[in-house]
C-alpha cells in the first residue's frame, strides 16, 4: 500500500530533494546572497545583514519592486511563501497574514511610525485597512516573521512589516547637486496607469526631495465570466479607482548631527456599482447598489541623529511624528427589508449610509546605542522608549427616504496612551553572538461620553495594562559559510478599542455587544534555523513553533429568537498554536549559463485552536515559489521566469465541515527589463501567463461551501504590465 505524504512530510521531502550544498569552507565570491540585505527593524537601533539576524526575515528592495511592477501589497509579497496579503473586493488589500496571524496582530510601520488599526464594521459597509501608502515611495520593505513586541510593543504579536521611504540620496550620485526620476506604468489587471515624478537636490550639507505619484484605474479583474446581478455574478463589480501620493523631505547632514523633516500625504478613492450585492438576500432586497469611498493619511515627522561618544551613548536618535488617518465609506441603494416583528409591512426606500472612521496619533521614539568591551565580550547596547497618544472616532450617518436621518457610533470616542521602555544587548564572543532584550509597556484606555453611542460612558474608566516581554536570540558562526541561529520571543497584543466597545446591530436581525473585560493576547515564539552562504549560492532552513494565549475572536450565538442572525461579542477564546517549516535558497548557475540564477522557496504551517480542538482557518496551505533569472554580463538586459504554487486546502484542515476549500494551483509569470541607456529603463511582464483560474485561500477563508458565485474571488487571468522610467 502506498502511503500518502502529509503536507509537512511533502515539504521536508522537497527540501531534501534540493541539490546538496557544499559543506566545506570555501571562499565566498563577491556576488550578493540572500543574506546581504541590510536591515534596521530586527534591532531597531543598529543595522545588521539579514544573515546576522537570529530570526527569519524577508526583504523586498526598490529594484525588486520595480522589476516585479509592484503596485500594492498583493504583488509585494507574491513571491514570499508564508506571507500573504489580506483583503479584496471593494476595499482592496488591507494588511498582511504572516504564518497564519493577520490584521492588527501584525505591526505595520512607515519610517518607524505605526500605521492606523484595521477597522471593519462587520457588515460590509466599512473596512478601513492599513494599505495607505504608494509602493513608488519605498526603497525597502522588511518583514519580520516572529513577534517583535520587545522592540515595538503591542500589535507586533504576529510579526512586523517595516516600510522605508526613499531619501534624496537615492536619486543623487556622489557629487551631484540635482537629480530625479520620471516613470510611467500600466497594468492590465485593473486597467491602471501610474505616473511618478521625483525631484531631488543637494546643496552643501542640505538635501531635499519632492515626489508625486498619481494612479488611475478600474476594478481588479477576476477570472470569472458571469455578469448580471446578485449571487450568480462572478465578474468583479465595476469600479473606478484613483490615488494621489506626495512625499517631501528636507535633510541636514552635518558632521555629527543629522536632522530630517518628512511630510507625507496619501489619498485613495474608489466608486462603483455593487452588482454582486443586488437582489434578494436574507435581510431584504437591494437595488441600484453603489458606493463612493475615500481614505486619507497625512504624516509629518521630525527626527534627529546625534553621533557623539559619551559614557552613556555613542549615538542618540529621536523622532516626533503626527499622523492622521481618515476613511469615509458611502453606500447608496434602494432597499426593501424582509418583514419582521419591528417592521411587518416594509416598503422600498432610497438610502445613503456614511461610515466614517478616523485615527489621530502623536508618537515619540528615542534610541541610544553604546558599544564597549568587557574582557573578551564585545557589546552593542541599545536602549530607548516610545510614547504614543491615539484618538479614535467612528460615526454612522444614515439618510433614509422614509425612516428619516440618524446618527450612531459602534464605539465611543476613545483615547489611549501607551508608554514603553526597552533595553537590548548584542553580546559577541568569538563565533557566538547572543542578544537578550527586555521591554516594559503601559497602556491606558480612556473612553469618552459620546451622544451617538448606545451606552453612557461618562463614569466609565477604561482598562489599563502593563506588560513585560523578553527575547533571547543567538547566532553561531560555524565557519565562513555556515551559521545556525535560535530565537525565543514573547509578544503581546492589547485588546483593540473596537473589540472592547463595539455595540450595534439591526433590531430583529443581529446585534453586537461590547466586552470591556478583554485581556491582552500573549505569545511565545521559538525559531531555529541554519544558513549557508558560499560560492554556489545561499540557503536557509527554519523551524518555528508559536503559541498564543487569550486569543481574541468574535463569538456569535444564535440562541436569542430576537436576533435570528446572531448575537456577537469579542471574547478571549483560549489557546492557539502554529508550527511549521520554511526553506529558501538561491543557486548561481554560471557554470551552465553565465548570469543565470535559480531561486526556490517553500513554506508549510499548521495551526490549531487548542481550546476547541479545531484547525486555525487563517493558516494558508503549503505554498512556494521558484524563479529562473538571467542578467547579461553587461547588465543591460535581463528577465525572470517565475512560478508561484500552492497545495489545496484539505477539508480536514478547516474548522467546520461546511466551509469552502480551495484547489491547488501553479501560476507562471514572465518579467524582463532592458536598459535602453544609462538613464532610460523599460520593464515588462506577463502574469499568470497560462491564464490559470485559481483562488488564494486567504480571500475565501470562512465562506460556506455551496455558493455558486465563488469565481468572483478568483485572481486575475492572464495580464500584462509595462513601465518606462527615466532617471536624471
Amino acid at each position: 500500500m502506498t502511503r500518502k505524504l502529509t503536507p509537512l512530510a511533502s515539504a521536508i521531502v522537497a527540501i531534501l530533494a534540493v541539490p546538496q550544498l557544499a559543506a566545506e569552507e570555501i571562499e565566498s565570491t563577491s556576488k550578493a546572497t540572500l543574506f546581504d540585505d541590510v536591515v534596521v527593524s530586527a534591532t531597531r537601533a543598529t543595522t545588521l545583514k539579514t544573515g546576522e539576524v537570529p530570526a527569519a526575515m524577508a526583504v523586498v528592495n526598490a529594484e525588486q519592486i520595480a522589476d516585479q511592477q509592484v503596485n500594492g501589497i498583493e504583488r509585494l509579497v507574491r513571491y514570499e511563501p508564508g506571507v500573504e496579503a489580506t483583503g479584496n473586493g471593494r476595499f482592496g488589500g488591507s494588511g498582511f497574514n504572516i504564518r497564519g496571524i493577520e490584521r492588527n496582530r501584525v505591526k505595520i510601520m512607515v519610517d518607524g511610525v505605526n500605521q492606523a488599526n484595521d477597522y471593519d464594521d462587520g457588515v460590509g459597509f466599512m473596512n478601513s485597512g492599513r494599505n495607505f501608502i504608494d509602493m513608488e515611495t519605498l526603497k525597502q520593505v522588511e518583514i519580520a516573521k516572529t513577534p517583535s513586541s520587545v522592540l515595538y510593543g503591542s500589535d507586533s504579536v504576529g510579526g512586523t512589516v517595516a516600510y522605508t521611504t526613499v531619501d534624496p540620496a537615492d536619486f543623487l550620485e556622489e557629487g551631484d547637486g540635482f537629480g530625479g526620476k520620471v516613470k510611467v506604468a500600466y497594468l492590465s489587471e485593473d486597467n491602471s496607469f501610474a505616473e511618478t515624478f521625483a525631484l531631488a537636490n543637494r546643496s552643501g550639507q542640505w538635501e531635499s526631495l519632492l515626489q508625486y505619484t498619481r494612479r488611475d484605474g478600474n476594478e481588479l479583474e477576476t477570472n470569472g465570466d458571469v455578469g448580471g446581478d446578485g449571487e450568480t455574478r462572478t465578474k468583479a463589480d465595476p469600479a473606478n479607482t484613483s490615488s494621489d501620493s506626495f512625499l517631501g523631505k528636507v535633510i541636514y547632514n552635518g558632521d555629527i548631527h543629522r536632522v530630517g523633516l518628512t511630510a507625507e500625504y496619501f489619498e485613495d478613492r474608489g466608486d462603483g456599482k455593487l452588482l454582486s450585492q443586488q437582489g434578494e438576500t436574507s435581510l431584504g432586497k437591494y437595488e441600484d447598489y453603489s458606493y463612493d469611498d475615500t481614505s486619507k493619511r497625512t504624516r509629518v515627522s521630525i527626527e534627529h541623529d546625534w553621533n557623539k561618544s559619551t559614557a552613556a551613548f555613542d549615538r542618540v536618535s529621536w523622532k516626533l511624528s503626527y499622523q492622521t488617518t481618515e476613511s469615509d465609506a458611502e453606500s447608496h441603494d434602494i432597499y426593501t427589508s424582509n418583514p419582521s416583528m419591528f417592521n411587518p409591512d416594509p416598503v422600498a426606500q432610497e438610502r445613503e449610509k456614511h461610515r466614517d472612521y478616523s485615527e489621530d496619533n502623536w508618537q515619540f521614539n528615542f534610541d541610544m546605542v553604546k558599544q564597549f568591551q568587557t574582557g573578551s565580550f564585545g557589546h552593542t547596547l541599545s536602549y530607548g522608549g516610545d510614547a504614543k497618544f491615539t484618538k479614535m472616532e467612528q460615526l454612522n450617518s444614515n439618510f433614509y427616504e422614509h425612516d428619516g436621518n440618524s446618527q450612531s457610533s459602534y464605539f465611543p470616542e476613545v483615547e489611549s496612551t501607551v508608554y514603553g521602555l526597552f533595553i537590548q544587548d548584542q553580546i559577541k564572543f568569538g563565533q557566538l553572538t547572543v542578544t537578550p532584550a527586555l521591554r516594559f509597556d503601559s497602556t491606558d484606555i480612556d473612553p469618552k461620553d459620546d451622544p451617538n453611542y448606545s451606552d453612557d460612558m461618562s463614569d466609565v474608566k477604561g482598562p489599563s495594562n502593563e506588560d513585560v516581554t523578553f527575547r533571547l536570540g543567538a547566532v553561531y558562526q560555524i565557519n565562513d559559510n555556515w551559521n545556525t541561529f535560535f530565537q525565543f520571543a514573547q509578544g503581546f497584543h492589547s485588546p483593540e478599542l473596537n473589540q472592547l466597545y463595539f455595540s450595534g446591530g439591526m433590531p430583529g436581525f443581529y446585534t453586537s455587544s461590547p466586552n470591556p473585560d478583554l485581556e491582552a493576547e500573549e505569545s511565545d515564539s521559538y525559531e531555529f534555523g541554519m544558513r549557508y552562504s558560499g560560492d554556489v549560492g545561499s540557503a536557509e532552513l527554519v523551524l518555528f513553533y508559536n503559541s498564543y494565549d487569550n486569543f481574541i475572536e468574535a463569538e456569535t450565538s444564535y440562541e436569542n429568537p430576537l436576533y435570528p442572525y446572531g448575537e456577537t461579542q469579542y471574547q478571549n477564546v483560549g489557546e492557539v498554536t502554529i508550527q511549521g517549516i520554511e526553506f529558501k535558497a538561491q543557486w548561481w548557475l554560471d557554470d551552465v549559463v553565465e548570469g543565470l540564477t535559480l531561486d526556490f522557496a517553500i513554506a508549510y504551517a499548521d495551526g490549531e485552536n487548542d481550546t476547541e480542538d479545531k484547525p486555525l482557518d487563517s493558516v494558508a496551505p503549503l505554498n512556494g515559489s521558484v524563479a529562473l533569472s538571467y542578467t547579461d554580463s553587461d547588465e543591460i538586459w535581463g528577465g525572470s521566469l517565475a512560478m508561484v504554487a500552492s497545495s489545496k486546502k484539505d477539508e480536514s484542515d478547516v474548522s467546520e465541515d461546511n466551509l469552502y476549500t480551495t484547489a491547488g494551483y501553479a501560476v507562471v509569470d514572465l518579467t524582463a527589463y532592458y536598459n535602453i541607456s544609462d538613464s532610460l529603463v523599460m520593464r515588462a511582464g506577463v502574469y499568470n501567463a497560462f491564464d490559470k483560474k485559481y483562488t488564494q485561500w486567504n480571500d475565501v477563508d470562512g465562506i460556506e461551501t455551496g455558493k455558486v458565485y465563488m469565481d468572483r474571488y478568483t485572481e486575475p487571468g492572464r495580464n500584462v504590465g509595462v513601465s518606462v522610467s527615466y532617471s536624471f
